[in-house]
């Protein structure tokens, strides 16, 4: 078991020990029935998850193992002068995409997909390339064209070459899109006959830049109609002898003679008069490219003719530069055949991350619905104080740990490139009262002082991916604490409200050891041994990424031997703007709570997990309700064929043999069935809430069950209309 697992497991094994033994020892003796049972639960439970975690640890180098083709992937390319994409045309969606696209183009970190994609729709959206898009059909096999592209991060434009290859698989439309730097190439190219001050010096200058890449050379005067066509090399002469005369005539004659006939339509329209001299008024015109096969029955052979406008004593003129890209196209084909099986084994392995990580999520998500449930169920009873106190405490380190394993899960999302924004309502004084009290717990034996300043003016519910922005916030507070042996940790949130919005800003501030400067500039660049040292959870790049995805930003500011600061901007969506007041007044320990009376009411759980069961039943009984349970979607079948009636069932997914979906689609064929089916589950990636609408749910409640999202369910679906 390596350091990074060892970091991870062995706290979480003692911290869970501890709970386990401490709770037996409290409270065995006390004769509290139903509590006594509880606790005996969670300490069970307790040791499941490590159980869990630890074969969690194990199965995940199966699938890193799976990720090592991806990595060697962009290791090949990451020193060359061309990058790949993967693009899905219909979602615009970049599937996959090489790493070096930033050092191709000269621009910033594109390290997200977001970024990718709209680098990617800019390059696209360059009128010439728009029209091959649209003129492409599959017997054109791929495009090529070469334009001057700039982006807004990037210092100087670029002379790029794009070639796409687009192709259908089972009825959707993808791309595998090249983007290759050629500005040295062609500057040197273009510059020189751009800048010929007479024609003698052009051709002069055409011999020297030509003789060792071009085939053919077409000049035409755009003003007289007059052109001439030389050969270059001794072979090569695809067009025939060498001429002079009209141009429009004689063109259109050699491309009905030496162009193959499913490409003569295209080079006719390209190469005319009438195109070149419409190109030509156009101000600072890039160069266009062709791409077309020869008429040669035996082997197929490609050209590509480049288009250079240039101006000579007031006259337009145009020179096409041709040559032979066969054993180009033919490299490009293999190139693109490689990309899609490397792509296809990305794929697979991005895919059984995604299942391992599903699974691994519904296990662990399971076992935490108890230790939450049970203890949210023991605080509805009548405690004293100091037990009160005491579940509370395992009731929010219970909400933490699950905090922290989502966050585990949510890591391995982001290295796999699978990881997606789950947004919702969110209490913001439960967020950071959380957050300051997991940090107390962390410093509690460190000369250390924890100073909050969070402003009162912070909307008290807002909309948003709550997770991430705790997980951003708890690795920053947990590099300050890690870092900081004595003084304070100042973590500080300021709100600036923008109509529906709230920008928060968010900071955290230390005392401690500071990092170097050289250190500093390359904080949230990919981790390396030193940053996952410095970076204790995550590593700051992963942070990065997911502020990125948030539409957030990241500062840092360093002083050694003074200390840190990182400042993070996030906004996210009002829902309730009342303000959260003073966060300190509010009680640690929570208080009975207030439930409805729904007497006369009937209420099926089905789950295969006898301690789901258990759960569900301990938070459905202070409602007053008649519960029964089964175990599978058939006794539940079976109960409603019989006639039973019930005002609402809870129906978890994961079951043997007949899983949640199913089981509903038997009910819903059931003549006059219309109970309300709520889904239980563990899954809690995005998007699955409307998966289960779309399948005929009437709700979705997820595992660890959440009192309040209860409570909100059973009042929507069984309060009295009186009440």
């Amino acid at each position: 078991m390596n350091q990074k697992v060892r970091r991870v497991i062995l706290p979480l094994v003692i911290i869970l020990l501890l709970v386990g033994v401490y709770l037996i020892y409290r409270y065995a003796d006390l004769g509290i029935g139903v509590l006594n049972e509880k606790v005996l639960l969670i300490s069970i439970v307790s040791l499941s998850i490590i159980i869990l975690f630890i074969n969690y640890f194990r199965n995940r180098k199966k699938v890193i193992e799976l990720h090592y083709r991806d990595k060697l992937f962009n290791s090949l390319v990451k020193n060359s002068n061309t990058a790949y994409f993967m693009y899905d045309t219909n979602n615009n969606k970049i599937i996959y995409m090489t790493k070096n696209i930033d050092e191709v183009l000269g621009v910033e970190r594109i390290d997200t997909e977001e970024k990718g994609l709209e680098l990617l729709n800019d390059i696209l959206a360059k009128p010439i390339i728009k029209e091959e898009l649209r003129r492409w059909d599959e017997k054109s096999e791929f495009i090529s064209q070469m334009v001057s592209y700039h982006h807004p991060n990037a210092k100087e434009s670029k002379w790029i070459k794009v070639m796409i290859y687009p192709f259908i698989e089972k009825k959707k439309s993808y791309q595998v899109i090249l983007v290759m730097d050629v500005s040295i190439e062609y500057e040197r190219q273009h510059l020189l006959i751009i800048q010929a001050s007479d024609i003698k010096t052009r051709e002069r200058q055409l011999n020297q830049i030509t003789a060792a890449s071009y085939d053919v050379e077409i000049s035409v005067n755009l003003e007289t109609g007059e052109f001439k066509l030389r050969n270059l090399k001794e072979h090569g002469h695809y067009f025939g002898p060498e001429i002079s005369g009209d141009y429009e005539p004689e063109i259109a004659s050699l491309i009905k003679e030496y162009v193959h006939v499913e490409d003569q339509n295209q080079v006719l329209e390209e190469l005319s008069i009438s195109k070149l001299k419409k190109l030509a008024s156009k101000k600072d015109v890039e160069p266009i490219s062709i791409r077309y096969r020869l008429a040669n029955n035996e082997e197929v052979t490609w050209l590509e003719s480049t288009i250079f406008f240039t101006a000579n004593k007031g006259e337009e003129h145009v020179v096409i530069l041709t040559e032979n890209v066969t054993e180009n196209a033919e490299y490009m084909r293999k190139q693109n055949a490689l990309l899609e099986n490397a792509l296809k084994e990305v794929n697979r392995a991005n895919r059984a991350k995604s299942e391992f990580l599903t699974i691994m999520s519904h296990q662990i998500r399971t076992q935490m619905n108890a230790i939450i449930g049970l203890s949210e169920s023991a605080l509805s009873e009548d405690l004293s104080f100091k037990a009160r106190e005491d579940i509370n405490n395992i009731n929010n380190a219970g909400k933490n740990l699950l905090e922290i394993i989502d966050g585990i899960l949510d890591i391995s999302k982001v290295e796999s490139g699978i990881i997606e924004k789950n947004e919702k309502e969110y209490d913001v004084v439960q967020l950071f009262r959380s957050l300051i009290w997991i940090a107390n717990e962390k410093i509690n034996k460190k000369n250390v002082k924890l100073i909050t300043n969070i402003s009162p003016d912070i909307p008290r519910v807002l909309f948003g991916d709550n997770s991430k922005v705790r997980q951003i916030i708890s690795n920053i507070l947990d590099n300050a604490i890690q870092y900081t042996e004595k003084g304070t940790i100042t973590f500080s949130v300021e709100a600036k409200k923008k109509q529906q919005n709230v920008e928060l800003t968010i900071s955290v501030e230390d005392t401690g050891q500071g990092i170097e400067p050289e250190r500093l500039s390359k904080l949230f660049s990919d981790y390396d041994e030193k940053d996952i040292n410095y970076s204790q959870n995550m590593g700051l790049s992963i942070v990065k990424r997911l502020i990125n995805l948030l539409n957030g930003k990241i500062e840092a500011e360093s002083k050694v031997g003074e200390g840190s600061k990182f400042t993070v901007i996030i906004t996210q969506k009002i829902i309730d703007e009342t303000g959260i007041g003073n966060i300190d007044e509010y009680a640690t320990a929570k208080k009975k709570k207030d439930y409805f009376d729904a007497e006369g009411k009937s209420v099926l759980v089905v789950d295969d997990n006898q301690l789901n069961l258990k759960v569900a039943v301990r938070l459905l009984e202070p409602y007053n309700l008649n519960i029964e349970t089964v175990t599978s979607g058939d006794e539940c079948i079976d109960l409603i064929n019989s006639g039973k009636k019930y005002d609402l069932i809870l129906l978890d997914q994961m079951m043997p043999e007949m899983d949640g979906i199913e089981t509903l689609h038997e009910l819903k064929k059931i003549k006059n069935f219309n109970t309300p089916v709520i889904v239980l589950t563990a899954d809690a990636i995005v998007g699955v809430k409307e998966k289960y609408l779309n399948e005929g749910f009437d709700d979705y409640l997820s595992k660890p069950i959440d009192v309040k999202e209860l409570n909100q369910l059973l009042k929507k679906y069984l309060r009295k209309e009186e009440e």
